[in-house]
């Protein structure tokens, strides 16, 4: 199976690098031919099967405990899990950038697969792009990276040193793959992109397939924050879910720009205006893709989530700035077809306000940047390391995201081209008044603090207009349905006629909920350590704990403490849950991590973390977290995720038709 992996690799570098060629050559020519085509979009095809083939052999070799496999031997061993052996396939450098190959290849022929209804001048071009991504990566993997060594021992081992055990996780099944979805699928825009560029087809037609492919890498790319977030807060035992770590911010990067470039993109389609700026973000968001997996596997930054150190990382480096010169070389060459069909008018215009969205999500993009950089560059100047944490990324950056949900409000309601003073005071009045009335009421239910206030009022106006959208497009339906305005016949048809737009409302909304919450999370936080012997209790804002015992137990895989508490509220003796937080000592790894113990809750989770017995053995030392509304950030991250899902999907030609109609109804209203 080893020889077969590695020759199905073999012929996926083989087969990337002739639609390189080839794509090139019939993209350049003066006759694009069906047949060329055809052969590009086949040749497509078979490099994803083919890593395809690979990844199913590398992980038939996990299974399957063959320990002469140099990567098999690192990351599994017999006590494991079946789903962790299957986890560990990319729980290292060399499976994880095989599994980057494949998923790079697999959205290559999905676009390949589609590629018949795309504009033909750009076919050829578009394959060549993708399968330069493609071919960039398995070349890495094939001569750098490549997990089906056999390992360098005279004898064959009886078994493997197992996976990292903060990797032994269940959410780790699908956080790396969905976060590799979302880097992966950025890769497709990129390619549109060059391939309009290269071609010198620059019409709105690439830009609309552009913005769909990078709402599907955007919506991945969402769900693998989230879920890493998640892992974060199960399995690390901090009581967060972010902590501005340098491998969590490359993955952040990435999402910012392409957020950008999902707003400012449709005042390219409606007004032919910021075309190089489109270009610009969609180069930056592929270029911070890439820069992300430098950061992870060069070992530049010290990271939990970091592969170990290696010598690859000039590759990415190399790699990084042929995309850029490649782009700017492109750019400069079509700069007569990218010039702006027209001027933005007035500042109190939706395309004003998109701009200025995307000027701060690129100002949150840079400091982020500029904090995951910093060690780097200070090293470099004075010789010396130096850090910035937590602080610094906050006070940078929750004035800027509290701006972005003002305009995030502001942007849908405001008229396009130029908004008159009562057109300003017909979509705001309300959900200013509302938005202070709450900020009023947080003031005097003693919530002082100012960024708290600002936040939620600011979500509160945020929502209103996100009602006041619905209202007036329920009002502009009513004349064509002639059902009451808040119908459930009224609501289906404006739905129906206009989910892309009602689509990016449930996107904000779910921004609003997550917003609420990580400000609760974080305002309001309730952290405590102590100390109990079995049948003591201890007290954390509305709950008790009372330590019932603790005792040893031995696994396959490890050896681990359990704690026995019984979780109840104040006011009543009734056990609302036991919780049982653990320590596990990993003997292979002879690493010790901590299980927490976790009650979810509408209002708040209670988080406790065991932390140690003390040297009598007869007390139990622990921490415990109260986090308001935590689980509502989840909620919200759900709902974001349905919305991009929302309005990823394409629309019927025939439903075109009849939003553009709905459309101009709902603005002479």
């Amino acid at each position: 199976m080893v020889e077969f992996g590695q020759f199905s690799l073999c012929i996926a570098w083989l087969l990337a690098l002739a639609v390189v060629i080839g794509g090139g050559v019939v993209g350049s020519g003066a006759r694009t031919t069906p047949a060329r085509l055809e052969s590009l979009r086949r040749g497509t095809i078979l490099v994803a099967l083919t890593l395809g083939t690979s990844l199913i052999a590398l992980g038939y070799l996990f299974v399957t405990n063959d320990y002469t496999v140099q990567y098999v031997w690192q990351y599994s061993n017999r006590d494991m899990p079946w789903i962790y052996k299957i986890t560990a396939i990319w729980g290292g450098m060399d499976g994880s950038m095989l599994l980057w190959c494949f998923l790079v290849a697999a959205f290559s022929a999905c676009v390949a697969l589609r590629s018949r209804v795309y504009p033909r001048a750009i076919v050829a071009w578009l394959f060549s792009f993708l399968s330069s991504s493609t071919l960039f990566f398995t070349t890495i993997t094939l001569f750098l990276t490549n997990p089906f060594r056999y390992l360098k021992s005279p004898v064959v081992m009886p078994d493997g040193n197992g996976l990292n055990p903060l990797l032994q996780n269940e959410y780790m099944a699908i956080h790396p793959p969905m976060l590799y979805l979302g880097f992966t699928g950025l890769a497709v825009p990129y390619a549109f992109c060059m391939a309009a560029l290269a071609s010198g087809q620059m019409s709105n037609d690439w830009i609309r397939l552009t913005r769909r492919w990078t709402l599907i890498g955007w919506t991945f790319l969402t769900a693998g924050i989230v879920l890493g977030g998640h892992w974060a807060y199960l399995e690390l035992g901090w009581g967060g879910f972010w902590a501005w770590d340098p491998v969590e911010n490359a993955s952040f990067l990435p999402w910012l720009s392409a957020t950008a470039f999902l707003h400012s993109v449709m005042v390219q389609e409606r007004k032919g205006m910021l075309k190089v700026w489109n270009i610009f973000l969609i180069v930056l968001t592929y270029a911070l893709t890439v820069f992300g997996t430098f950061l992870t596997r060069s070992g530049i930054v010290q990271s939990v989530h970091a592969f170990a150190s290696t010598d690859i990382g000039w590759t990415f480096l190399v790699y990084l700035s042929t995309i850029i010169i490649v782009a700017l070389g492109l750019s400069i060459y079509r700069r007569t077809e990218l010039k702006p069909e027209r001027a933005i008018e007035s500042f109190f215009s939706r395309e004003a306000v998109f701009l200025l969205n995307n000027l701060v999500l690129l100002s949150i993009c840079f400091a982020v940047l500029w904090g995951v950089m910093f060690p780097v560059f200070s090293e470099a100047v004075t010789g010396v390391k130096q850090t910035v944490g937590i602080p610094f990324f906050n006070a940078v950056n929750v004035p800027l995201f509290l701006a972005l949900i003002f305009l995030m409000g502001v942007g849908p309601s405001i008229a396009w081209k130029r908004s008159s003073l009562p057109q300003l005071l017909r979509s705001f009045a309300v959900p200013f008044v509302s938005a202070f009335v709450v900020a009023v009421a947080l003031v005097f239910a003693g919530v002082v603090e100012f960024y708290p206030v600002l936040a939620y009022s600011l979500s509160f106006f945020g929502l209103m207009t996100i009602l006041g959208e619905v209202q007036r497009g329920l009002s502009a339906q009513k004349g064509i349905t002639h059902a009451g305005t808040w119908s459930p016949a009224n609501l289906t048809t404006l739905w129906r006629r206009q989910r892309v737009k009602y689509g990016a409302h449930v996107i904000h909304f779910g921004v609003l909920i997550m917003t609420v919450a990580i400000t609760a999370s974080m305002a309001h936080k309730i952290e405590r350590e102590f100390t109990l012997a079995p049948g003591e209790r201890f007290s954390v804002g509305r709950f008790s704990l009372e330590l019932n015992e603790f005792h040893e137990e031995q696994l396959a895989n490890y050896e681990a403490i359990q704690a026995h508490v019984t979780l109840r509220a104040l006011t009543s003796e009734t056990p609302l849950e036991v919780l049982v937080p653990e320590m596990r000592f990993y003997r292979k790894n002879k690493e010790t991590t901590t299980e927490v113990a976790l009650r979810m809750g509408q209002r708040e989770d209670v988080y406790l973390v065991l932390a140690g017995v003390d040297e009598t053995g007869t007390k139990a030392s622990m921490k415990v977290f109260v986090n308001p509304f935590q689980v509502w950030l989840w909620y919200g991250a759900i709902i974001m995720v349905v919305g991009g899902i929302i309005v990823a999907i394409p629309v019927p030609r025939g439903a075109k038709v009849r939003d553009s109609v709905s459309d101009k109804v709902a603005q002479s209203v």
